[in-house]
């Protein structure tokens, strides 16, 4: 949780490497990214895909970590490394505990030195390539929408037009010597910019980048690409078809100003974009990536939906009528308050993150060489004013267009790529070969050690803990930070339980009247509502001086005395692209636990009418209210007494148990939606007192991360039959630990059998010293990483509390994982999977066979 800017500092080592520093102590992670200045906008004609294709061979191994060897501490530590491809950049980065910060060091530095590119790994990134481009543009309804599909309509460049992905086919001829010669044009030191943010001191993380950084030698690098082109003389129209979809969509792009010169004409885009999403019913952005995400050309995209009836020129006609509204100075002037102070909350939340804020450091100093701007941007965002928007609308009015539209159809068609001129070579000057490029003058390196001291762990400042008098349970945690975080979570009960249909719509009811509230009360912010299943919830942020307000609105939706209805709409011609509500298609372990629920749940209690079930799911007894952000914890239950003082508890169903009667001790649930079956087995298991650690770590051990007996025994197979994962939570009133499996139906009786061996043997062949050490160390850094944003702790939080934990236990968890013993591990262990059977639930289009063990 950052609070307040930890500040920035900058230096440029001899090889031209730019290095951002922006230490925050307390922090119990940090992040390391490197941005490298090139994009897809940077590919000759010819090697379109190119920078996609070389994230991912980035990867697969180097001089001193060859064969994958880069995961190892970021694994093992319950850290995430990743990459991605951008129009003028590519970014890597990794997350890991603040003690691992020269081992992310290493690891980097030593694939900017001397990667390692084979034709193996070659083969095998390019089949990695080749499913996610299938999954982006072919297997998702309206593939390619609106990108990579509206730049090529837009412009006509080729580094602006091009598609970033390239022909699967055509990249299948890529040899290791032109990804050699890639790495050679671009990879430099001086063309790379590495950002270290978190919990580390600012003089021991300088000197680490120096000893790992500073030998790696620099050369040329060309100059950026030529990316300017005039704007489109006229509008430009695709139209394409769709095969399988009901719905015509409609995408919109529009020349940005360059925010390298015009700073404030671009965020007045920003602003516009944001109230003609309120005031169109469309969704509407700067970047097909995000603001700030490119240099100039950028590009503002508008996406929607046509309603039954509805065409693109009526979508047109709308969108122009909004510009032609702000560009006359009929706009509303709070509405530009209300849309600016609403960015730079979002502003403020988003880059509250560790991970985003440390990116976003490095993307805006390879983009316009202004790390600061980031801290800036929300004064400069305050400053655009109802004339500045209104002058963007005008700009907006006389420019031209590009409108593509996919349309329901027989067959998928797309636009056919523009061609441009073959270019052989990414520079005119020699480069390594693939094998000369993994070795450098040194040889492989000694990879660091951690060595033996004192670990950074979290802290919370708890400024409440009280249970108001309708029985809401409300916990404030105090922070610096510039936005409040909001949940509220209760057990759904035994209404809520036994009729899963029916909640779903109560609560996609209740959004809609949420939305409805919020736009009302004219506050920034949101308030949301969801649920699992198990679990009503209720998630929301609010700039402190609005927390009241988020206060009233959750209070008039839960007290109302009516249930909730379809409030009337006005018709228009277009519906958001991605509609409202929750998906028809539950995920199968929701069918799975939503079945062992309306088992578990019977009640002699009558199931009551739309009102009966609302009263019951809005039962204040029983739920928790978490608040996470700069605010006084005394003041705020004070006011929540009052505010939530509408919200009157009632009288609940106790729950009934009964248990399966299947000869395999499997309730069956057969369903034709999903591929394959799907098994939830499970056990009750405690979720308090002083075994607690342990039971996070035996958990672990069984199938809590990659390293468990459940994966290891599955790798050993060499086959991805199945997946199969443990965890714990609660079902209904019960706690409980589970084993998941994903799995073909042939494959079930074998896979009842392997799980339930699986599970004895944590009595018969108890874990070791080895096996409990890695799961430890995996789960006590995996949890640091809900401690990046303030975001992540209301989450942890609301979880915590409502299982019975008291809101300091994520903090102290690390800490009591890491002092856990093996003996108690293994006694938990056989407690949690090897005692009681494990039975559960089926899902799938036939029963199971009968199974040796019963």
């Amino acid at each position: 949780m950052r609070g307040e800017c930890p500040p920035l500092h900058r230096v440029t080592l001899a090889n031209g490497l730019r290095v951002l520093l922006a230490p925050d102590p307390r922090a119990p992670r940090v992040t390391v990214c490197a941005h490298y200045g090139v994009g897809f906008r940077s590919e000759p004609p010819a090697r379109e895909g190119f920078a996609h294709l070389f994230e991912h061979l980035m990867f697969r191994g180097s001089e001193s970590l060859p064969n994958g060897a880069f995961y190892d501490h970021v694994h093992s530590l319950g850290g995430e490394a990743n990459g991605t491809t951008h129009q003028d950049y590519t970014d890597y980065y990794q997350a890991v505990p603040a003690e691992a910060l020269e081992r992310a060091l290493f690891s980097e530095a030593d694939r900017m030195r001397a990667p390692r590119f084979t034709p193996d790994s070659l083969v095998e990134q390019l089949d990695g390539v080749a499913q996610e481009i299938h999954q982006a543009t072919v297997a998702r309804p309206y593939g390619g929408f609106p990108w990579p599909l509206l730049p090529g309509l837009l412009y006509e460049a080729h580094a602006n037009a091009h598609d970033g992905y390239g022909d699967i086919a055509e990249l299948r001829h890529t040899t290791s010597d032109q990804c050699a010669e890639f790495f050679d044009t671009y990879y430099a030191p001086s063309n790379a910019v590495l950002t270290v943010g978190g919990g580390f001191d600012l003089h021991a993380g300088l000197e680490l980048v120096e000893r790992h950084f500073a030998d790696i030698p620099d050369r040329p690098v060309p100059p950026r690409p030529e990316l300017d082109e005039p704007v489109p003389a006229a509008d430009r129209w695709s139209v394409c078809t769709e095969a399988g979809v009901s719905a015509t969509a409609v995408a919109v792009g529009y020349r940005l100003p360059d925010p390298g010169r015009d700073l404030p004409g671009y965020l007045a885009h920003r602003v516009l974009a944001r109230l003609l999403t309120r005031d169109a019913d469309v969704d509407s952005s700067c970047g097909f990536f995000g603001p700030l995400d490119a240099r100039s050309p950028d590009t503002l995209v508008i996406t929607g939906r046509l309603a039954a009836g509805g065409s693109p020129q009526d979508l047109l006609a709308r969108i122009e009528a909004q510009w032609g509204a702000w560009a006359d100075g009929k706009g509303d002037d709070e509405a530009v308050a209300h849309a600016v102070g609403a960015l730079v909350l979002e502003h403020h939340r988003d880059h509250d993150d560790l991970q985003v804020r440390t990116r976003a450091l490095g993307r805006l100093e390879t983009l316009f060489g202004r790390a600061e701007l980031l801290d800036e941007l929300p004064l400069r965002l305050s400053e655009i004013c109802p004339s500045q928007v209104a002058e963007a609308a005008r700009g907006l009015l006389r420019a031209h267009k590009a409108v593509l539209v996919i349309e329901p159809g027989p067959v998928r068609n797309r636009p056919a790529p523009a061609a441009h001129a073959a270019s052989p070579a990414m520079a005119d000057r020699p480069h390594r070969t693939a094998l000369q490029l993994g070795r450098s003058p040194a040889g492989p390196r000694r990879v660091p050690v951690p060595e033996p001291g004192p670990v950074k762990d979290p802290t919370l400042t708890v400024s409440a803990d009280t249970t108001l008098s309708n029985g809401l349970r409300l916990v404030a945690v105090h922070t610096r930070t510039q936005a409040v975080e909001l949940r509220l979570r209760r057990p759904l009960g035994v209404l809520g339980w036994t009729r899963p249909d029916a909640v779903d719509e109560l609560l996609r009811l209740l959004n809609q009247r949420a939305r409805t509230a919020w736009r009302a009360a004219a506050v920034r912010g949101d308030i949301r509502w969801s649920t699992d299943g198990q679990w009503l919830e209720a998630s929301g942020h609010v700039a402190p001086s609005d927390v009241e307000t988020w206060l009233s609105v959750l209070a008039d939706l839960a007290s109302a005395t009516e249930p909730a209805r379809e409030a009337a709409r006005p018709r228009t011609s277009v519906a958001p692209l991605v509609p409202h509500g929750p998906s028809p298609l539950r995920p199968v372990d929701r069918l799975a636990d939503d079945a062992l629920r309306r088992q578990l749940s019977t009640s002699a209690a009558a199931p009551g009418g739309p009102a009966a079930l609302h009263r019951s799911v809005m039962n204040p007894a029983g739920a928790t209210l978490i608040a996470v952000g700069a605010l006084d914890g005394a003041r705020l239950a004070a006011r929540a007494e009052h505010l939530l003082a509408p919200w009157a508890p009632v009288d609940e169903a106790p729950v009934e148990r009964s248990r399966p009667n299947d000869d395999t001790g499997l309730l069956v649930v057969r369903q034709d939606h999903h591929p394959g079956a799907h098994l939830t087995l499970h056990t009750p298991a405690s979720m308090n007192g002083p075994d607690e650690a342990a039971r996070y770590v035996a958990t672990a051990v069984f199938g809590g991360y990659f390293g468990s007996r459940l994966a290891s025994r599955l790798a050993r197979r060499g086959t991805s039959a199945y997946v199969a994962l443990a965890g714990r939570d609660v079902l209904a009133d019960q706690p409980r630990a589970y084993v998941r499996a994903w799995l073909p139906e042939a494959f079930v009786p074998e896979a009842l059998r392997e799980l339930r061996a699986e599970a004895r043997a944590m009595a018969t062949d108890p874990p070791g010293t080895a096996e409990v050490s890695a799961a430890r160390a995996f789960c006590a850094g995996q949890l640091l990483s809900v401690f990046d944003s303030q975001s992540g702790v209301a989450d942890v939080l609301c979880r915590t509390v409502a299982y019975g934990q008291v809101p300091t236990w994520p903090a102290q968890l690390p800490r009591l994982m890491r002092e856990v013993s093996t003996a108690d591990v293994a006694r938990v262990g056989a407690e949690l999977f090897a005692v009681r059977p494990l039975d559960g639930v089926l899902v799938g289009r036939r029963g199971p066979e009968r199974t040796a063990d019963g």
